[in-house]
């Protein structure tokens, strides 16, 4: 009987109908069972992914999704609050943008929530990063409370979040073997078990900018910005992150609120062109070495510039400061001073 549900909905997927909000939470109830067999998992998650997920259908696994996940408690914390994150996937080999980004926004004072995972396609991921800089990936909730009030910082590792994706994991790695791009490309960064109030999100294709730009929006999130980077004469032609280094593509609501998906030239927040090989990062030492000339504000150009785009996005979304321009100010202080500097100094002593 179990089978039938799914292989029904299936049917429906091959045949061009959208899901319903009952059939989804139907679906979802399948999908995280592991009485389901993985054959049958694929078939319903590549269906899907054929057809393409409407904007409701997105928004409602998400709903689903959230329902399903380990509360942390941080509900005093969640209105000021803000994650920074991407989908990853552009193949890109970026430095760490985003998680860098958060270390300042954290250093000036806005709390921030980030909500993620191990990196499959990168050398490097931000729990990489995190673990280096002495942020640990488990740690228990006294920590984590305590690292946002002394340090307006905490990362939530999503498996100790998400127990339902237990049974999703093997149909994903299945799915990643043959290349089929599923909705679990994309949900992640939606699922911040926290809720916080504003998200910067990057995505690897533009196509997605406003479909999870209405999910976040109709599950609860104030303020955000959907982004993706368009970078011109590269063989991923985009990044899930905003950059100098070309063209952005924007979705924005709340504070940022854009006209649909706007393109955004790097001239928005008054800053040039650069070329992409600026951003390029490696393996976690070289990362680090990068992370540490940033600090000194002794970086290639097109990274510094890329970094003040994001800082200054995300100041402007969680309403710190009342423009971009003001963003790329404080930003550019906060380096320039130290201040992250000394913040990345006092997470050790925090987290020990």
């Amino acid at each position: 009987m179990d089978e039938e549900i799914l292989f029904s909905k299936t049917e429906l997927l091959l045949n061009g109908h959208d899901l319903t909000e009952v059939q989804i939470t139907e679906c979802v109830d399948q999908l995280t069972t592991e009485k389901i067999s993985l054959q049958q998992k694929k078939s319903f998650l590549t269906a899907l992914a054929n057809k393409g997920e409407s904007p409701k259908e997105f928004s409602c696994f998400v709903h689903e999704f959230r329902k399903r996940a380990i509360n942390p408690g941080l509900e005093d914390f969640a209105d000021s609050a803000i994650d920074l994150c991407g989908t990853g996937g552009d193949q890109a080999g970026s430095f760490n943008i985003s998680t860098f980004v958060s270390f300042m926004v954290a250093a000036a004072g806005v709390p921030v929530i980030k909500h993620g995972n191990r990196s499959i396609s990168s050398s490097c991921g931000s729990a990489d990063l995190l673990e280096a800089v002495g942020i640990p990936l488990h740690a228990s909730p006294e920590k984590i409370r305590s690292g946002l009030e002394e340090l307006n910082f905490a990362f939530l590792f999503a498996p100790n979040y998400h127990p339902a994706f237990k049974n999703i994991a093997p149909v994903r790695k299945l799915l990643a073997q043959e290349g089929i791009v599923s909705i679990f490309n994309l949900l992640g960064p939606t699922l911040n078990p926290a809720k916080p109030a504003h998200q910067l999100l990057g995505v690897f294709d533009q196509k997605y900018l406003k479909p999870i730009g209405n999910a976040l929006q109709e599950n609860g999130t104030a303020h955000g910005m959907i982004v993706h980077g368009l970078i011109a004469n590269e063989p991923n032609k985009g990044v899930d992150e905003l950059t100098a280094c070309g063209k952005n593509a924007v979705y924005g609501f709340g504070r940022i609120k854009t006209n649909g998906t706007e393109i955004w030239n790097p001239s928005k927040w008054n800053q040039d062109t650069f070329d992409f090989n600026d951003l390029k990062g490696g393996n976690l030492e070289k990362n680090v070495r990068i992370m540490n000339s940033t600090l000194r504000v002794d970086c290639s150009p097109g990274l510094l510039a890329t970094i003040l785009i994001n800082a200054a996005s995300a100041f402007t979304l969680c309403g710190k400061v009342e423009s971009l321009e003001e963003g790329i100010a404080l930003s550019h202080s906060l380096l320039k001073d130290g201040q992250v500097l000394k913040w990345l100094e006092k997470v050790k002593s925090v987290f020990a």
